[in-house]
């Protein structure tokens, strides 16, 4: 092995923080550890957040949330959104022509609920049967107050970690 191989290998380690530790096995397998156990965090129990429904001091029902995924963000962002014609032609992609913030919420809400509460609160056949109600989605103006709703998806964005404030460049210079 050459020195720019070794060079290479001490600045892998240094970055991942290895550099100091005696047992590099163990250390190795404890960051690997680390690093599937972060990615999983959201499909974990410890991840599911419990918020209950209450109005006037009444308690109606609780509905679990998860962190949601970028991926699921665009998912309610693409199905809030209205596409058209581009005015440019057919061959140009179909253009945004409205955007409906209350559904973006409402799935926001639906993504992030755990699958057995979509089913059992969201999809509650004697509630969809009542307000004839195609989606399950579409529970979620039903049996929520809009400031309920606003909290809830309020909610998931904080667990989810999208309201964290980012540092400006000053604060990361100083660092």
């Amino acid at each position: 092995m050459d020195t720019m191989d070794t060079n290479k290998q001490e600045n892998t380690a240094d970055v991942l923080g290895l550099n100091n530790v005696t047992d590099r096995k163990s250390a190795e397998y404890d960051l690997v550890t680390s690093l599937l156990a972060a990615a999983d965090f959201r499909n974990t129990a410890d991840a599911v957040t419990p918020v209950e429904i209450r109005r006037g001091g009444k308690y109606y029902f609780t509905v679990h949330i998860r962190p949601i995924s970028g991926d699921e963000v665009r998912q309610a962002r693409k199905k809030a959104t209205t596409y058209g014609k581009n005015p440019q032609g057919v061959k140009y992609p179909k253009i945004e022509t409205d955007f409906n913030s209350g559904l973006f919420d409402s799935w926001l809400i639906y993504l992030a609920t755990t699958p057995e509460d979509q089913e059992k609160i969201w999809g509650n056949k004697a509630i969809k049967d009542q307000y004839g109600l195609m989606e399950n989605v579409e529970s979620i103006d039903v049996l929520l107050l809009f400031g309920e709703k606003s909290a809830l998806s309020d909610k998931v964005i904080e667990i989810s970690g999208l309201d964290d404030e980012v540092p400006d460049e000053e604060d990361l210079a100083k660092k």
